[in-house]
């Protein structure tokens, strides 16, 4: 509310001929005719001893005795406001109107309430009427409202379109001071405080704190200093709640942020793309500051009596969230300025359910794939599920066809080339049950890494399909490294295998022959007449091919014990030759 007037301290003014005209300050001093007695205060009133609040100008319905505005006494006495002119404007100054007051008195530290209702029909929070003198407050244009005594200006404020049913009101969060509400942002629009149905405001009391925040500038104990503004890499999001069921969508909602470095979420923009509304700040006069690592939590209330419970709320999230459709996908956008921190997308969002991060896809740019995304299932707060600032539980990911994931990223999977995966040693015939302790063993021969994804196990001549390797995380098999396909992962059943790579439900017992394909493709064959007893059969190092497995004599039993003992190899390691 731009104001333009003297400062507190400023000389006073009177008019040269009192009992003739009457200095009337409507942005600019003018003088209009007035007898001696009107504008002439009941006592000396200076500059800054009464301070222009709040104004309520476009209440629901009719204007006719709905209209108030706010005034405080911040000097140290009780102040009689007779003689006091009242006066109201258009911004320009046009259509000004003024009202002398009748004898009404305010205590030190006090608030009186104006209202355009007669003096014997005043409502129960208005303490002052001055009836239509003042005519009507716009609600579409801004309008100027000002105090006056004996030509002196005492304060002027100006008032701004003002939302139907709602006050604006001097920020709440500093004592109320007839220089601070000059400041258009020390003002803001009345919130929460409902003084009767559909009417928001704090007529007569202290107001509601705006939050007054400052382009770079935050309030920390007291004293202001500059935001740590977050760089990419710095947040990353990892859940969020677009369809709260317990409590309403307006005001359940919410998102976690991981933080990775200690930052402060001040002047963070938060922006759908595609929409038409601009991006949304996290706008707070305190620093909101966030230490390293840990979660944060926006959500779009605070009170946990509303909000489902949520444990802790670090900033109000600025904008809602959407349920997300195939048609219509949700999103969500963190800026710093002009640079994109974290953004996520998601087609879909269960009632009641957040949309969990797999913690192995905590990073800005894993997180851009919605299927690391699964529903929550550990209930908070009124019931609903997710984890607001605490670790998420792991998804199940099915990556798409060809692709797997590998520490937190989703990459296609790499297939062996021929000859560099080579069969290097088989137990198919061991101490125990052979559909718990059987497995094989496969080396990469070739310079660069493989994946057994998606690889076929096979006994050659039967009508059975391969079994194949399925798994969502990629089972790479290093250039010159060994891997282990076991019938069981269990070290307790399987023999105490140090490792195992993957699975296979095919049993090569009495089979006498095993081979790995990919596809229809077959990439390695071995067979065998006899096997040993408890004891793998290794291939000799000097013959480690795919043409050199081919020979039985090139195999021979292995000799050191592994795990429970009970079995004998070099499961995952290198063979020891042959006698």
């Amino acid at each position: 509310m731009p104001l333009s007037r003297r400062r507190r301290g400023a000389s006073r003014r009177s008019c040269k001929h009192p009992g003739r005209q009457l200095c009337l300050a409507l942005g600019l001093v003018a003088c209009s005719a007035e007898s001696a007695q009107g504008g002439l205060c009941a006592q000396p009133i200076d500059v800054g001893d009464l301070v222009l609040t709040e104004v309520f100008a476009d209440p629901v319905g009719p204007d006719a005795g709905k209209e108030w505005f706010e005034l405080f006494n911040a000097s140290s006495r009780a102040l009689d406001l007779r003689g006091l002119t009242l006066g109201h404007s258009r911004a320009d100054g046009s259509r000004a109107q003024v009202h002398t007051m009748r004898a009404v008195e305010v205590p030190p530290g006090g608030y009186l309430v104006l209202g355009n209702s007669p003096a014997d029909l005043l409502p129960a929070h208005v303490g002052y009427g001055y009836g239509v003198e003042l005519g009507e407050f716009p609600n579409s244009e801004p309008g100027r409202l000002s105090l006056a005594c004996a030509g002196q200006e005492i304060d002027v404020a100006q008032h701004p379109r003002a939302r139907s049913g709602r006050s604006r009101a001097l920020d709440g969060g500093e004592g109320p001071d007839a220089v601070a509400n000059d400041e258009p942002a020390r003002w803001c629009e009345a919130q929460t405080a409902e003084y009767e149905p559909g009417a928001f405001g704090s007529p007569g009391q202290p107001n509601e704190d705006c939050e007054v925040a400052l382009p770079g500038r935050c309030l920390e104990q007291g004293a202001l200093r500059d935001t740590v503004s977050p760089q990419p890499g710095d947040l990353v999001i990892t859940e969020l709640m677009p369809n709260p069921d317990k409590v309403d969508d307006a005001l359940g909602e919410w998102v976690e942020l991981l933080v990775l470095r200690a930052v402060d979420l001040n002047g963070i923009t938060i922006d759908r793309v595609g929409d038409s509304a601009p991006a949304q700040p996290l706008a707070a006069e305190a620093c909101l500051h966030v230490t390293a690592p840990g979660f944060a939590v926006l959500a779009r209330s605070k009170d946990p009596a509303v909000n489902g419970g949520l444990p802790r709320v670090n900033a109000v999230l600025p904008l809602p969230l959407v349920g997300g459709s195939a048609q219509s996908p949700g999103d969500l956008h963190l800026y710093a300025g002009p640079l994109l921190l974290d953004g996520v997308r998601w087609r879909r969002s269960a009632a009641g359910k957040a949309l969990q991060l797999d913690p192995d896809f905590f990073d800005a740019a894993a997180n851009d794939d919605e299927r690391v995304f699964c529903d929550a299932t550990s209930p908070y707060g009124a019931g609903d599920r997710g984890t607001p600032g605490a670790d998420n539980a792991p998804c199940t990911i099915v990556p798409a066809p060809g692709t797997c994931e590998q520490q937190g990223v989703i990459r296609p999977i790499r297939k062996p080339s021929m000859g560099q995966l080579v069969i290097t040693e088989l137990l198919p015939n061991p101490a125990g049950l052979d559909a718990e302790e059987e497995w094989f063993e496969v080396k990469n021969t070739g310079a660069t890494a493989f994946d057994l994804n998606g690889l076929g196990v096979d006994r050659v001549g039967d009508t059975a399909r391969p079994a194949l390797v399925v798994s969502a995380s990629c089972r790479s098999v290093p250039a010159g490294g060994h891997a282990v396909l076991a019938r069981s992962a269990d070290p307790a059943r399987n023999g105490g295998l140090p490792r195992v790579d993957a699975t296979y439900p095919l049993s090569s017992a009495d089979a006498g022959n095993l081979q790995v394909l990919d596809g229809e493709v077959v990439l390695d064959a071995v067979t065998w007449t006899d096997a040993p007893t408890s004891a793998s059969m290794q291939l000799d190092p000097a013959f480690t091919s795919t043409s050199g497995n081919d020979i039985a004599s090139h195999f021979c039993a292995a000799a050191p014990p592994y795990g429970a003992g009970t079995n004998l190899g070099t499961p995952g390691a290198a063979n020891l030759p042959c006698p």
